[in-house]
């Protein structure tokens, strides 16, 4: 019987998608510095680039609300909204106060991203050098690897180009404003600080520049990529075993770059902003009650759909602003109690009046029977005389 050696192949084609091209698109949202766009990390999702950056220009994010100015609108500015969700600021009983420093305050910090950025040159090439001292390393692991990182400096470059923070105007940019996030059970995020500086943290979002060099660097991006990604799905599987390695290396450090980089990116952004407070709110009522004792019990609440629209509400409503050291949720027991002890009277009172009502009917109907036997007695006397 003859033996035939056993052959090890495996298909690694698909490993550069593993992440998926959502967390891709979300690091793209977050608009990168230009240090990160020459990290020596592949992008993570080289498919995300094919297709038009419609999405990523129209992208919004979760609903604010302004009591100050009676306003709801989607949240723009998606770095923001990114670093909201990386840093689970809206976790379930959360609720932070943020203020927006002043345009003359600086405050001093050490962007990691940037460390992060140039310590990726120094492990791809590690990579490299470690596949070149491991041999039975051919020209498909070295074209890859170096041409998947090449493309993806120029992309990243090319995007920054194109692309474009929004311009955002504000009327008395100088008042003050603030606007609320709720979270979907018992969370809040607010933000405070000048019309115009509120209005740039909330509605600067991205948009492609004017003009036919940007539409062909768009264009560009699209074609490259798709070439790029076409040459890596002929070439990596008629790779050697060692070739593919080296693929597989580099595409891990390109996943954890764009995780990494995220949650780098969301602690930068927060860093840019003074928290005033931070509380722990165990249920949806303590949150309705902070914002109303901290905005005011006014035209508002009706305006954003704070409260529900019940009897028992609007009498909470004024009773939480008038008290503001008693627990909401007890002061909400209180109405309720009190709600149902009126409307216990309203039906004792209600009987009451249904039972005069009928007595009163029934003294009229007496009367009426009394006036007409008087009658009959005044005819049957004159009947007589």
């Amino acid at each position: 019987m003859q033996n035939r050696s056993s052959v090890w192949s495996f298909e690694v084609s698909s490993f550069m998608v593993l992440v998926g091209e959502a967390e891709e698109f979300n690091y793209r949202l977050m608009q990168r510095s230009l240090l990160e766009c020459l990290t020596a990390a592949p992008v993570a999702g080289l498919q995300s680039y094919i297709r038009s950056n419609y999405a990523l220009l129209e992208s919004v994010g979760l609903s604010y609300f302004s009591p100050r100015g009676c306003t709801t609108a989607p949240l723009r500015n998606m770095k923001l909204m990114q670093s909201i969700s990386r840093l689970k600021i809206l976790r379930d009983g959360a609720c932070r106060v943020y203020q927006i420093p002043a345009a003359g305050k600086n405050r001093s910090r050490v962007n990691r991203s940037n460390i992060a950025a140039i310590a990726s040159w120094f492990i791809f090439s590690a990579i490299m050098v470690f596949i070149a001292m491991v041999g039975n390393t051919s020209w498909v692991g070295y074209s890859a690897c170096i041409g998947l990182t090449a493309w993806s400096m120029m992309v990243r470059l090319a995007e920054r180009y194109a692309l474009k923070q929004t311009t955002v105007k504000a009327s008395e940019a100088d008042q003050p404003d603030a606007i609320y996030i709720l979270g979907r059970r018992n969370s809040c995020f607010i933000l405070h600080g000048s019309r115009k500086d509120v209005s740039k943290w909330t509605g600067q979002g991205l948009e492609q520049k004017e003009g036919l060099v940007a539409d062909l660097i768009c264009l560009g991006i699209r074609l490259g990529s798709l070439a790029t990604l076409l040459y890596l799905l002929i070439v990596i599987p008629n790779g050697t075993t060692w070739d593919q390695v080296a693929f597989i290396m580099l595409n891990t450090m390109g996943q954890l770059n764009v995780m990494l980089g995220q949650r780098l990116n969301a602690k930068a952004c927060f860093a840019e902003l003074e928290i005033v407070e931070d509380k722990v709110m165990p249920t949806r009522t303590h949150v309705y009650a902070y914002l109303l004792r901290r905005f005011g019990n006014g035209d508002w609440v009706d305006k954003a759909g704070l409260l529900p629209q019940t009897e028992t509400w609007r009498i909470w409503r004024d009773a939480v602003t008038k008290n503001p050291t008693t627990d909401p949720k007890q002061l909400y027991e209180i109405c309720v109690g009190e709600k149902s002890f009126m409307t216990k009277i309203d039906k004792k009172r209600t009987s009451l009046v249904r039972s005069v009502e009928v007595a009163v009917g029934e003294i009229d109907d007496i009367e009426e029977e009394m006036t007409e036997v008087k009658l009959r007695c005044d005819v049957g006397v004159q009947v007589d005389y």
